[in-house]
């Protein structure tokens, strides 16, 4: 909603008096810490309750109408707690895990006697009128991301992890989401639906939270996060690859487009087209970005600051994805970001330019930019010059390679390393060690450097980092072209430039006979 409704909505709530007209930031409220406190409390005491039930009543749960008479005391006790109970936060906090086991049993019943979605299309239900009689507007908007998360479960059928059928469940709840955003702003606002308007938006602010993660999930792990977490993706090569899916998030980047050029004033200008463009051939290479885009435009114009910061970190989370999509070379991929950035740059270059010159006042920016360019250009160059030098004038070494995780070996752009080490006790990030040197080149790190201890004939200096797994000179991985793993498979040592102060660099790969690879 706008600035103007979200105003004229807390001036109705305040005459119906749901909101304090005076209210003021209160300098009693309890501090997070120990609400915190109170809501872990809350779960203690609640998981041991419900697992005592389970085991008293657990033969019975399992067929006959037992299940459906505990899951409905519990669930309608747990709403009266929230509703008309205690002002405890204690049983307010305690309410909300008697809410999901009520609704868990009651699901679980009617999956167990009508086969299909029926058991998760219940537990929707259940979580909407939950959220309808709850009165706290935390609880609602959790709620509101817990029946998002069933009702994309209940499209996808009994395939939750097939991204092929995930994907119409998550595009059904962002249809589901807009129809009740729309709504909602198109709603007269007065002291009569005040309280409706604020319940549904609560709702509807969970939802689109647990939607804009789902879309991140669907899309698998981003760049730079693969390299510290598993995969946790599905069929993603399959699914990137399904024309209809490319030009749905095509169809609903343009629903976006057109949101903003209706919304946005500026947004109608001839450089956003062109932009509007680039962005909509982007949303052909990522089918999952259309979607999170869309809520991106409508939130940024309807006053929903953070559903639209979410919205940007799931996009972006989506977009750094891409470097893990295996339908499409790496350089293809790297091909068209730096296009698409190119062209982004040169359009806010161009709108600039022709701002400075309808301006009459000369700004500092051109010298500034000018400036910032030139220290980039010599701290990227000077670093390069550095690692020229020594690979042209660094001594060569080869270290053995040790056995990695095979696990997590070949990730089809680059190599895992590990190299043979002994076990040097040291705290330091950055250590250099003496290795000698045999008569074919082999570095054999023989202990840690002493000032003053002179070297043998045969014994250079070497950095180490000191990483999570061990001592590490330089680098742990060796990147690669697509399709060449088997090539690098058989590598036994790494060859490094290695310069008089132990600086190293790894340079390439050798067989066990230190043969080119």
């Amino acid at each position: 909603m706008s600035l103007e409704r979200l105003n004229s909505l807390v001036e109705a709530a305040a005459e119906r008096g749901i909101l304090q007209r005076d209210a003021t930031t209160a300098t009693s409220a309890r501090p997070w810490p120990l609400v915190l406190l109170t809501a872990l409390g809350a779960w203690l005491a609640a998981i041991p309750f419900i697992v005592a039930l389970g085991m008293l009543f657990g033969s019975q749960l399992q067929s006959g109408a037992p299940i459906y008479v505990i899951g409905a005391l519990i669930y309608g006790s747990s709403l009266f707690l929230l509703r008309w109970g205690s002002h405890s936060k204690f049983v307010e906090q305690l309410g909300l895990p008697a809410l999901l086991a009520g609704s868990i049993l009651l699901a679980a019943g009617i999956y167990r006697d009508v086969p299909g979605t029926s058991g998760i299309a219940a537990l929707t239900l259940l979580f909407v009128a939950a959220a309808w009689i709850a009165p706290q507007i935390w609880l609602r908007a959790l709620l509101g991301a817990l029946t998002c998360a069933a009702f994309i479960a209940m499209l996808s059928v009994d395939q939750l992890f097939d991204l092929l059928r995930l994907f119409p469940g998550l595009h059904g709840a962002l249809v589901a989401w807009l129809v009740a955003l729309i709504w909602l702003d198109s709603k007269s606002i007065s002291g009569a639906n005040a309280r409706d308007i604020i319940a549904l938006d609560a709702f509807a602010s969970g939802w689109g939270a647990m939607l804009l993660l789902a879309f991140a999930w669907s899309a698998g792990k981003a760049f730079v996060v693969g390299a510290l977490v598993g995969s946790f993706h599905g069929h993603i090569q399959e699914f990137t690859s399904a024309p209809t899916q490319r030009g749905l998030s095509v169809l609903l980047a343009g629903a976006g487009v057109a949101w903003l050029a209706r919304h946005w004033t500026a947004f109608g200008a001839r450089h956003m087209a062109l932009a509007a463009v680039l962005l909509l051939a982007l949303c052909w290479a990522l089918p999952l970005l259309g979607g999170p885009f869309l809520i991106l435009a409508v939130c940024t114009t309807s006053a929903r600051p953070l559903l639209a910061t979410a919205a940007a970190v799931s996009a972006a989370w989506i977009i750094g994805a891409f470097y893990y999509q295996l339908n499409m070379e790496l350089a293809d991929k790297a091909l068209i970001l730096t296009a698409i950035g190119a062209a982004l740059g040169l359009i806010g270059w161009l709108k600039w330019q022709r701002q400075s010159r309808s301006s009459t006042h000369a700004t500092p920016f051109p010298k500034l930019m000018a400036l910032s360019l030139l220290a980039i250009l010599v701290v990227v160059n000077g670093g390069i010059w550095q690692k020229e030098s020594l690979i042209r004038n660094g001594r060569p070494v080869y270290i053995e390679l040790a056995p990695v995780d095979p696990r997590s070996l070949m990730q089809g752009d680059y190599m895992r390393l590990n190299f043979l080490m002994p076990d040097l006790s040291t705290v330091s990030r950055h250590v250099k060690v003496v290795a000698a040197i045999d008569n074919r080149g082999i570095a054999i790190v023989q202990r840690i450097a002493s000032a003053g201890v002179p070297l043998a004939p045969n014994e250079i200096l070497i950095e180490l980092v000191n990483t999570g797994s061990g001592l590490r000179p330089a680098s742990d991985a060796w990147y690669f072209k697509e399709g060449e793993e088997n090539r690098w498979a058989g590598a036994k040592y790494g060859e490094f430039r290695v310069d008089g102060s132990g600086r190293a660099l790894l340079v390439n790969l050798r067989g066990p006979a230190l043969q080119a690879l």
